[in-house]
């Protein structure tokens, strides 16, 4: 038995209102595409290395 895939629709968030990226015009396409994914791991090792930058400067 074969099972069938549904299609996933990727929403953003594009000038104040959420959007299909699908319905974006080629420059805010690709500006989505450089934007940089949040992730836990990101944001705590940027507060370590922001804390040993205060600890310099203080």
């Amino acid at each position: 038995m074969e099972t069938k895939r549904t299609p996933c629709e990727t929403f953003s968030r594009s000038m104040g209102y959420i959007r299909p990226v699908r319905n974006f015009n080629i420059g805010k396409y690709a500006e989505f595409c450089e934007r940089k994914t949040f992730t836990e791991a990101n944001s705590l090792s940027a507060g370590a290395r922001h804390q040993e930058l205060m600890k310099k400067a203080a």
